[in-house]
């Protein structure tokens, strides 16, 4: 389980963010490759479906969530919210970009289509901003889960060494995300959607990759313990920035 500092939790503006994300970028991940040695034919089985798919996953262009945040930025007077997201979406192509380098070397093909980002995609651009960041840091919080379980069932240097930058890149996305979330209305009914929205996604993800997460060292119990711990945490963030908003108001 990742936990999160009062420090990145406390980072609650988004001239911050901009200049959070400026800051990461010039410290990209190069991944040495110099002692990767050819992967067993049954390792690869267990691994590469799934890399495949959350690389998919991480590669977005994010047209429709760049529109939707332009939108909310104007409206709401908070223009560094678009440059924030655009340094977000850069940083998530990074990502792919990161699982992509790991799949040449081994001449592993990217993936055409994957069923659960077609899911995802569809669940996010089905409303506004709101709907888009709710399914986004969903999938960023069961991307903890995961690439802590990938870098566990691997001896991969090459691989751990990604999954630790996704880990430590993936903790202050899920709290960017959060901070926006708290902007909107946080009703006992949106927050019971977002219970199910994860329960639903992590059982999806679960059926679809199971075996890694075993080999992880995951059961499906804790698989779904550790996902909804961060969606609490998700939710804590928003209800406190939407408490001190309405102070502000007052």
């Amino acid at each position: 389980m990742i936990r999160m500092t009062k420090s990145q939790m406390n980072r609650f503006d988004y001239k911050e963010w901009v200049a959070y994300f400026a800051d990461n970028n010039e410290k990209r991940l190069e991944i040495d490759f110099s002692e990767e040695k050819d992967m067993p034919a049954g390792k690869k089985v267990l691994i590469f479906p799934s890399i495949r798919a959350f690389r998919k996953g991480e590669g977005s262009e994010g047209r429709h969530l760049a529109d939707a945040a332009a939108k909310w930025a104007d409206r709401t007077g908070r223009p560094e919210y678009k440059e924030a997201m655009q340094w977000f979406v850069r940083e998530e192509n990074w990502h792919s970009a990161y699982l992509k380098k790991y799949m040449d070397f081994h001449r592993i093909r990217d993936a055409e289509n994957s069923f659960l980002d077609k899911i995802f995609r569809r669940l996010r651009q089905s409303a506004g901003l709101k709907c888009e960041v709710t399914v986004l840091v969903t999938a960023e919080m069961i991307a903890l889960t995961y690439y802590d379980a990938l870098s566990k069932c691997t001896e991969s240097s090459a691989l751990k060494s990604i999954c630790r930058q996704m880990l430590k890149d993936e903790i202050p996305h899920i709290i960017f995300q959060s901070y926006t979330i708290g902007h909107f209305n946080n009703s006992p009914a949106y927050r019971l959607a977002r219970i199910l929205l994860m329960e639903f996604t992590s059982l999806a993800v679960w059926c679809a990759y199971r075996q890694v997460f075993e080999a992880g060292g995951y059961c499906f119990r804790r698989f779904l313990s550790v996902n909804l711990w961060y969606l609490r945490q998700s939710m804590e963030m928003a209800m406190r920035v939407g408490g001190s908003a309405a102070a502000c108001r007052r």
